[in-house]
């Protein structure tokens, strides 16, 4: 999974705006990658840690979200998880091209083939 994502990943990037981005097994190990400073890969994955925690509590609940999104000031986090059990993360600066294109990065890794 790691090099078709890294490739998609780095495709992403293309589109200005995106911090950086990973995933996270369902093992919990993580593969991420960092486009900005201020956007550090253990940064990423320690908020991909703590918001898969997040999750199941929605779950006991009966929601099931597509995909959760937050806003901050300086910025957006996008989680979505596959059927497979990977979850996505991506870092965004607001009003800017990848942002515009957020829920079309989250259908292609729906989309995605990561098997090896």
């Amino acid at each position: 999974m790691n090099e078709k994502f890294n490739q998609w990943l780095d495709g992403c990037a293309l589109a200005p705006g995106l911090l950086g981005g990973g995933v996270r097994r369902p093992d919990g190990t993580c593969v991420s990658h960092s486009f900005h400073e201020n956007c550090p890969r253990e940064r990423l994955e320690e908020s991909l840690h703590c918001l898969a925690d997040f999750l199941p509590s929605l779950a006991t609940h009966g929601l099931s979200p597509r995909w959760l999104t937050w806003t901050f000031e300086k910025g957006q986090i996008r989680l979505a998880e596959r059927a497979d059990g990977l979850l996505l993360g991506l870092a965004i600066q607001p009003n800017s091209p990848a942002a515009e294109n957020l829920d079309l990065l989250t259908e292609e890794f729906f989309s995605l083939d990561l098997t090896d």
